[in-house]
């Protein structure tokens, strides 16, 4: 999951990116201690996990469209990453709530929007709902930037010690064998050459409905 990027040859580009990227990247291990401290653990308890991890930043450009019509844009999903912090500058993001109805988020300036993640759903044994959510189109030019943070690629991910009586339902996994499974049934490239037989899915891999609200919903309904 971890290869070079490939830099634009623009005026300071790379610099800026990698400057945002370090900035938001520590603005996200503060985010982890908060939620420790949420879930009654010590400050800085997921430190041990997060020493290599294959977080990534994605620079989303959504061109001007005279013709869009209002409808989903980026299909439903849920971030497979523990979490993810986006700045955006135009409306066009929807959430689900928990009557299975999508809401706006639109962007506030100063701001950024946390989605929960699939790992995060896993630790909480479903305390944390992953939040899903899906892109409108949108005719103004959209400027969207992810960061999706994980913890490192081998880290085994399970509900924590206090929950877990109600895990049942959320079995260990490695976070980068799900990040990979589900990239595997997402991207369309990856799925053809898993059904021409190039590449197989982990053994453990779960459909990408299978977290947030998204698992209450048929089908026809995302």
């Amino acid at each position: 999951l971890l290869g070079p990027n490939e830099w634009p040859l623009l005026p300071n580009f790379k610099e800026s990116v990698q400057a945002y990227y370090a900035a938001v990247f520590a603005l996200g291990r503060r985010l982890f201690d908060g939620f420790a401290l949420a879930l009654g653990l010590e400050e800085g308890y997921f430190d041990a996990m997060v020493t290599r991890p294959p977080s990534k930043l994605r620079l989303i450009h959504y061109p001007f469209d005279g013709d869009a019509q209002d409808a989903p844009g980026i299909g439903a999903h849920t971030d497979y990453e523990c979490f993810t912090i986006l700045l955006a500058d135009q409306p066009g993001l929807e959430v689900m709530n928990d009557q299975g109805q999508w809401i706006d988020a639109p962007p506030v300036e100063g701001a950024f929007v946390v989605n929960i993640g699939d790992m995060l759903e896993v630790m909480t044994a479903g305390t944390f709902v992953a939040t899903a959510h899906r892109v409108r189109t949108v005719s103004q030019e959209r400027y969207s930037f992810p960061l999706f943070y994980a913890c490192d690629f081998h880290t085994q991910i399970k509900p924590l010690p206090s929950f877990a009586q109600a895990g049942k339902d959320y079995e260990e996994i490695a976070i980068g064998e799900h990040m990979f499974g589900q990239a595997l049934q997402t991207y369309q490239y990856l799925r053809k050459r898993v059904e021409n037989g190039e590449i197989m899915l982990p053994e453990k891999a779960r459909k990408p409905s299978s977290f947030g609200h998204l698992k209450n919903q048929a089908p026809d309904a995302l």
